[in-house]
């Protein structure tokens, strides 16, 4: 896979930053409240599944 598709990207840096705010938001602020910020994983797994469906379209 020489080029990701955008999709790919998004999802991937989304993941990514989300893991790093949850990080600091846990070790700064408060464990709870970095929690709050574990649904978004579920956006980037979709965003992943779409790019996969435009790259793999149905026949």
């Amino acid at each position: 896979m020489n080029k990701w598709n955008k999709y790919y990207r998004i999802a991937f840096w989304g993941v990514v930053l989300t893991f790093v705010i949850q990080l600091i938001v846990s070790l700064a602020v408060d464990p709870y409240l970095a929690s709050a910020l574990t649904p978004f994983y579920t956006v980037w797994g979709i965003v992943a599944v779409v790019g996969w469906r435009h790259e793999h379209p149905r026949r």
